[in-house]
């Protein structure tokens, strides 16, 4: 039970550094392409980053579920990878079906892969509703400089009483 523990906190801060590298990645590649976004602003544009964002973000948590996988299937902790892949896609994701259980020595690491891939997830999303936020934000400065303002009221009324008198 001690080792599974030991192990599973050491693939925690694996994923945990493969989930940083990953966005700060995604993070670095859409701060350098923001000049393209800001010139040339509209669904052309913005679609395929959210795309892209999407596909990335679900490719890190792919990988960081077969970390955990490659685990049970090097422990034997389950009869194959396929079962290793979706018994930790499960635990990952905390939907946990339960039709798979890994060993007594083991059920901690399925457990804490359900705390990491939580955490994971929950990280995941904030950092997409930021961009996400930071493209609506460009998107309503963008309406707002394309149209016109409309004249203060008083001086407008000054209009309309000069042309009638």
């Amino acid at each position: 039970m001690f080792q599974s523990v030991i192990v599973s906190v050491g693939l925690a801060i694996v994923n945990a550094l493969i989930h940083a590298v990953g966005l700060l990645g995604l993070l670095y590649w859409f701060t350098r392409r923001w000049p393209q976004m800001e010139a040339d602003f509209g669904p052309r544009r913005n679609l395929p980053v959210f795309l892209l964002l999407f596909g990335a973000i679900v490719g890190l948590h792919l990988l960081e579920i077969s970390v955990w996988a490659a685990l049970y299937r090097w422990r034997n902790c389950l009869p194959d990878l396929e079962t290793s892949l979706y018994f930790s896609i499960t635990s990952y994701t905390t939907v946990g079906y339960g039709n798979v259980v890994l060993s007594p020595s083991w059920r901690l690491a399925g457990a804490m892969e359900s705390l990491t891939g939580a955490l994971l997830l929950g990280w995941s999303a904030a950092f997409f509703f930021g961009i996400v936020s930071r493209l609506f934000q460009l998107r309503i400065r963008h309406w707002q400089e394309a149209t016109p303002s409309p004249p203060p009221a008083l001086e407008h009324k000054n209009e309309v009483k000069a042309r009638s008198a």
